[in-house]
């Protein structure tokens, strides 16, 4: 008799990307946005796991350096699943963007360049921890990213892009389907950095 197989990391990311997707795709068209509101939940659920998931490779980070020493292996997956989600919802929020607004990158608006900034500095510390290879130094430098990183997020101002726009909208449907993308993402991250992480041993 063949032993039941546990679901391998890559089939839990799978589904979990499936379960973000039903998500978008029962979204109802808002009344201002239309169904380009199922784009912006593509490009705001990305980046707003990306954040959790930066500050969970920072926890990660903190408990290495206090001692848990298994965290090592952890940290940098996370991380860098992270900045694979910011950078595909940078790049997808590029559709909504031209369908709202008429321009594919609004250069002038302070949340585009808080997120090229955001890029730029993790590209920079990517380098240096691939360059240096120390695990206390990779801790060190995604605690202080993660500090950038939400002093960033919370001190950039807005002209186009609305502050809260599904938290704000008549459609009660529309925090909870949002909530959920948002929840599926940031378990398919985890699930992909368990799955990369597993792949190094």
């Amino acid at each position: 008799m063949n032993p039941i197989r546990k679901p391998s990391y890559r089939t839990f990311t799978m589904l979990f990307l499936a379960l973000w997707a039903l998500a978008i795709l029962l979204t109802p068209p808002e009344r201002t946005l239309g169904a380009v509101i199922r784009w912006v939940f593509v490009h705001a659920s990305l980046t707003q796991a990306a954040v959790y998931l930066f500050l969970m490779a920072a926890l990660l980070a903190a408990g290495y350096l206090l001692g848990n020493a298994p965290a090592a292996r952890w940290m940098g997956p996370v991380a860098g699943i992270a900045f694979a989600w910011w950078l595909l919802g940078f790049v997808i929020s590029i559709i909504p963007a031209r369908m709202a607004w008429g321009v594919w990158v609004d250069f002038n608006e302070p949340r585009t360049q808080m997120t090229l900034r955001v890029i730029a500095t993790a590209v920079i510390f990517l380098i240096l921890i691939w360059w240096i290879a120390n695990p206390r130094f990779t801790a060190v430098a995604l605690i202080l990213f993660a500090f950038i990183l939400l002093f960033l997020v919370r001190s950039t101002s807005l002209i186009r892009h609305p502050a809260n726009p599904i938290g704000s909208s008549p459609d009660a449907i529309l925090p909870l389907l949002y909530t959920s993308a948002t929840l599926f993402a940031v378990l398919a991250g985890l699930s992909a950095a368990a799955h990369w992480q597993s792949a190094a041993k």
